[in-house]
């Protein structure tokens, strides 16, 4: 069992991180997803290990999970984030969704 996306309200536009060039990162085409927005600021741990304040948490479906590579870009409401982290959310041994951190 999945969450379903007629549940997700809210809508963000995430660029994938694909690695550096010589002119800084790159990032792939922007990507709309289906998400639930928490705006609540919590203390995380970020891709490094290192803590980081997230400013929001995103939950979204599943298989849209791959777009949320740490450093990709998410634009929320016309702000700019970064993902810090990802996790995935489990019930029952089922993946029900994914909750990325941002910053």
């Amino acid at each position: 069992m999945k969450i379903r996306r007629s549940v997700l309200k809210d809508t963000v536009a995430v660029e994938t991180y694909s690695g550096e060039s010589a002119y800084g990162p790159m990032y792939g085409p922007s990507v709309s997803v289906r998400c639930n927005i928490d705006p609540t600021r919590r203390l995380v741990r970020a891709a490094g290990g290192s803590e980081a304040v997230s400013e929001a948490t995103l939950y979204v479906h599943p298989d849209d999970a791959a777009s949320f590579t740490p450093q990709s870009r998410v634009t929320i409401s016309g702000r700019t984030s970064w993902v810090l982290s990802l996790s995935e959310q489990s019930l029952r041994g089922y993946q029900v969704l994914a909750k990325v951190a941002v910053a």
